[in-house]
């Protein structure tokens, strides 16, 4: 007899995770807070690494259905300065390209990415509408299942409950009381539709992917969306009730963007200015929030966590949804292992050592991941602007090349039997 296992959130961590079980006979039930997949707008693209999304796509038998809506044209990135110079265009191999390790990182819109893995699951397994409210069990813990309180009615006896309910979790309480933190950055996000139509030269401005106009502490970061649009994002170091604190009202989106841009943007050219000036009407401010790095909690049988709701980070890296579905394929991997131990009698140990596998490999890696993403977030917002990113770039390739030189000198001296090689260090055994 499986357990029965509910996941909480069809964010892409919590949809690959049922859509692997499913894959793999195992039953679970996805519950989601939106009324349909319709609900809300989904935000712009995400880039999926080789290493990590990709493989858990694989395994999910939808990798094909990936490359049919991926963009690999996306991958590109440009670097301004704020008064408009350029400072590396990887479209036209101007200035010091990224390292090889950003490249196998194709571009998918998040819709796309999200109706596909919807569209993989057994009907009837994703109930929608469904927001939670909270999660009990027996207060005298000799019941090990669990019972999820909705609106209107409660779901009992859940052996496993799988928190994949984003930044603002309601399952991460049963395991601790940690909350997101403000980052630092704040700003805000537009939208401009079909640009290429509306304005040819701001369109090429972009490019094909990536444009990061970065200042001061201060930045204009702009991606190429596959429906024509370009999303950007406006934002900079400031405090974290600085959107209702400033004085400008959001709700009146043209006076709000032009009072927003005359107010942060001295200096910046206005092919930079003209990304949000002349975007659509719609102006949302977007507070940074993000776990501290490292957060963990002690194993709890019967409940754990995934994606956001585990490590929630800043997007300066681009890794966090790799992270999430690599959680969910690292997971699914451990429960489907001890499948065959599922005859009946069911044991809940056997569920429990498989969270308690995931868990213990999950901590270290995301923790590894965090603090890649805060890096990042400070070379973003650095009073060097673009010229510390682009310094950057050239340090890791130098660096890659001195370690790959270092392997090479080992293995013609016949010094080591094993070079093991990571990102920080070369290791001889």
């Amino acid at each position: 007899m499986p357990p029965k296992i509910a996941i909480i959130g069809a964010g892409p961590a919590g949809l690959t995770l049922a859509r692997l079980l499913q894959h793999n006979s195992i039953p679970c039930t996805v519950y989601e807070g939106e009324e349909n997949r319709h609900a809300r707008t989904q935000g712009g693209c995400l880039d999926l690494h080789e290493g990590s999304a990709q493989v858990a796509l694989r395994e999910c038998g939808l990798f094909d259905q990936f490359l049919a809506v991926a963009r690999t044209e996306g991958e590109v990135l440009k670097i301004y300065q704020p008064d408009g110079t350029l400072l590396l265009d990887e479209g036209s191999d101007y200035g010091e390209k990224r390292p090889d390790s950003f490249h196998g990182r194709p571009e998918v819109d998040r819709v796309k990415l999200r109706n596909m893995l919807i569209d993989s699951l057994e009907w009837g397994s994703l109930r929608w509408g469904h927001k939670l409210q909270k999660v009990t069990t027996e207060a005298s813990g000799a019941r090990l299942q669990y019972d999820l309180h909705f609106d209107d009615h409660v779901e009992t006896g859940i052996d496993l409950v799988v928190g994949a309910d984003g930044a603002w979790s309601r399952v991460r309480h049963l395991l601790t009381d940690t909350r997101p933190l403000f980052s630092g950055i704040t700003g805000v996000d537009v939208k401009y539709s079909a640009i290429d139509q509306a304005d040819p030269a701001l369109a090429q401005r972009v490019g094909r992917g990536m444009c990061l106009t970065l200042g001061s502490h201060t930045t204009v970061l702009s991606q190429r969306n596959g429906d024509g649009c370009v999303r950007s994002y406006g934002f900079m170091r400031l405090p974290e009730d600085w959107h209702t604190t400033c004085g400008i009202d959001w709700a009146q989106s043209q006076q709000a963007k032009r009072e927003f841009v005359d107010r942060y943007y001295d200096g910046f050219n206005e092919g930079a200015k003209s990304l949000i000036l002349d975007a659509d009407d719609d102006i949302v401010p977007r507070p940074m929030y993000m776990l501290p790095i490292g957060h963990k909690w002690q194993h709890r049988a019967g409940v754990t966590l995934i994606g956001d709701a585990a490590h929630l980070m800043t997007p300066f890296a681009g890794v966090g949804v790799n992270v999430g579905m690599e959680d969910a394929l690292e997971l699914g991997r451990a429960i489907i292992a001890r499948k065959a131990s599922w005859e009946e009698p069911f044991s809940e140990s056997i569920l429990s050592a498989a969270v308690r596998q995931y868990e213990d490999a999950m901590f270290p890696r995301a923790e590894g991941y965090a603090r890649e993403t805060w890096m990042y977030l400070n070379l973003f917002f650095n009073e060097r602007g673009g010229h510390a990113m682009c310094e950057h770039f050239a340090r890791a390739k130098q660096d890659k090349q001195a370690k790959e030189a270092k392997v090479a000198s080992a293995e013609e001296t016949g010094v080591a039997k094993t070079v093991v090689v990571d990102e920080d260090a070369i290791t001889v055994e």
